[in-house]
């Protein structure tokens, strides 16, 4: 193992949250993960991870529609792009973004 990869995997932890099956493609899910409330999105087969609070009201983005890589908030409809975490109504809002790591059927965070 290198340097570069030991510091990571001392920086960030990975968390087991669920079986690919648990969440069916254009789906998504919030789980909680270190006090951490996160949306995980299977969209079309990319999985996606981000903090599950919508920046302009505060709505749960994990229980919005998904339409490809767009979630729409289902407060006020604002959108955010998953892969990126960019919201698409306002430039300047991007919620934050984790990684996702597909082993098997398991999906798993790095926090």
């Amino acid at each position: 193992m290198d340097f570069q990869t030991l510091l990571r995997n001392q920086i960030m932890a990975l968390h087991q949250i669920c079986k690919i099956s648990d969440i069916g493609e254009g789906q998504c899910k919030t789980f909680t993960v270190d006090s951490k409330q996160i949306a995980v999105y299977n969209a079309g087969g990319q999985w996606c991870a981000t903090e599950n609070t919508c920046l302009h009201k505060g709505g749960s983005l994990g229980s919005g529609k998904l339409e490809g890589n767009i979630i729409t908030c289902p407060l006020h409809g604002w959108q955010y792009d998953v892969t990126s975490g960019q919201c698409q109504n306002n430039p300047e809002a991007k919620v934050g973004t984790y990684k996702v790591q597909v082993e098997g059927d398991q999906v798993s965070l790095e926090i």
